[in-house]
């Protein structure tokens, strides 16, 4: 907590009427004399309460004196007097010192002096988001009396006063709470062999994220840009490629503007790419400049604000291979697998199609064998039209590379398709390439029928 004291000014030609108050680390300069022998003057008090934080706020007490006790209980309206910052400031009075805007600031309305009282306190309240943004400088307000009531006067030579705050004082550096960016932040992250995104049906998702340090308070906001001139200048300095393609924001998805809850320390913050996007540029690469900017509290990292997400389409660009292998079954529909509802419906790449068994035992799959050793890594499963009994529950992913020898690259157990015609996404770590994937369904929902619309397989980079 700091203890601040009321100072003159070193020109009061220049600054009739005004006092200054700083903090104690300020030397202290010539007092202002408050006795002027007139009983019913108003000023502002030479001393201040400690400055103290309470939540969001900074405290700061202040107080009003008469020069004799009062007759009669009144009110002094306060007002703050921003054009008195900029005036000394302006004039070099307040070198290297800080504005603080009247958005920042709250005051009472005025202070009240009871029967008999000498002096009347109050309190200004600044926001400690504001102190944190300018951690290391000192920053200022001013104030002014008027309209005494009762028929008190406000001496001339001290009708306002300026406080000025170091904030190194109120703040310690490790208390400051910046915002960065949580994955990559400062430095380039590289999008790759499924690292750093999420693939998903219509492009690709780099989850970026917004971290808070410190401890968190009331809600706050913080705006997101893409910025293709830092991709530019990053290509000219030869830290990037010259085959690098910046990307706009235009070219995709992301909240530019990211609004964040009380007591929360993170929040998610997406960039999204459509894979017709990266698959105009196969043999180039894909640069995103994304910074942090206008927090409406708190402090940006100033290391930590930006990122450049940088995408390799080569590795990154998935395949849907199903019609390249050689498929086949172990079970088929009554009909055959060229029926309305035979095997063949399976990979016709037609939701409103599907494959139905009769007498479900738990025993049937579906393989597709390629050419060449291809290394799988996703695949699609969309549920069919009918009873929901009929949907697959549990089954197993398995690879071979003869056909005898298997191993299981993925298994899933108590899935669902709560809606029809849905279509599910299902990932695994797959290191190795394979000729033989095979689907093996082990439970289905419950009914004697088993149903799917479809299945699909992706090769991965």
């Amino acid at each position: 907590m700091i203890r601040s004291k009321i100072y003159s000014l070193v020109c009061p030609a220049l600054l009739a009427g005004i006092l200054l108050v700083v903090s104690c680390e300020q030397p202290e300069l010539e007092s202002f004399d408050l006795d002027h022998n007139n009983p019913t003057t108003v000023a502002p008090d030479a001393h201040v309460g400690e400055v103290r934080k309470e939540g969001e706020l900074v405290i700061v007490p202040l107080a009003v004196n008469l020069a004799q006790p009062a007759s009669k209980a009144f009110q002094v309206e306060l007002q703050l007097n921003p054009d008195t910052v900029t005036q000394l400031i302006g004039n070099g009075q307040l070198d290297g010192v800080v504005a603080i805007p009247t958005s920042q600031i709250s005051i009472p309305t005025a202070a009240t002096f009871s029967f008999g009282a000498k002096s009347s306190a109050f309190e200004i309240s600044i926001n400690l988001g504001f102190l944190e943004r300018n951690y290391g400088k000192r920053v200022a307000l001013a104030y002014r009396l008027i309209n005494p009531g009762k028929g008190n006067t406000i001496t001339a030579e001290s009708s306002s006063a300026v406080v000025v705050l170091n904030t190194a004082d109120i703040l310690q550096a490790n208390e400051i709470r910046y915002l960065s960016i949580t994955n990559g932040g400062g430095g380039i992250l590289e999008a790759r062999n499924r690292q750093n995104y999420q693939s998903q049906s219509g492009g690709m998702n780099v989850p970026l994220g917004i971290t808070l340090a410190g401890v968190p308070g009331k809600p706050f906001s913080v705006r997101a840009t893409v910025n293709p001139d830092t991709i530019a200048t990053l290509i000219e300095a030869g830290v990037l490629p010259e085959n690098t393609v910046a990307l706009t924001i235009d070219q995709v998805t992301m909240d530019t503007v990211r609004r964040i809850g009380s007591n929360t320390s993170s929040a998610p913050l997406d960039l999204f790419v459509q894979w017709s996007v990266v698959e105009q540029h196969p043999d180039e690469l894909l640069a995103v400049a994304v910074t942090l900017s206008d927090p409406s509290i708190h402090v940006l990292d100033e290391e930590k604000k930006s990122v450049i997400v940088l995408i390799h389409p080569q590795h990154v660009l998935e395949v849907d291979v199903t019609n390249q292998g050689v498929y086949s079954v172990n079970r088929d529909n009554g009909g055959g697998a060229e029926a309305g509802e035979g095997s063949l419906k399976l990979i016709d790449n037609n939701i409103n199609s599907k494959f139905l068994v009769g007498d479900f035992r738990g025993d049937l799959w579906a393989q597709l064998v390629f050419e060449e050793a291809t290394k799988i890594g996703a695949y699609t499963l969309t549920s069919a039209n009918d009873a929901q009994g009929r949907d697959p529950k549990s089954w197993r992913i398995l690879a071979s590379n003869n056909g005898t020898d298997w191993v299981e690259v993925d298994k899933r157990t108590e899935q669902e398709f709560p809606q029809r015609f849905q279509t599910r996404r299902f990932e695994f770590n797959n290191n190795d390439s394979y000729t033989h994937y095979r689907i093996h369904f082990d439970e289905n929902r419950g009914d004697g029928l088993w149903q799917l619309a479809e299945w699909r397989v992706i090769r991965i980079p």
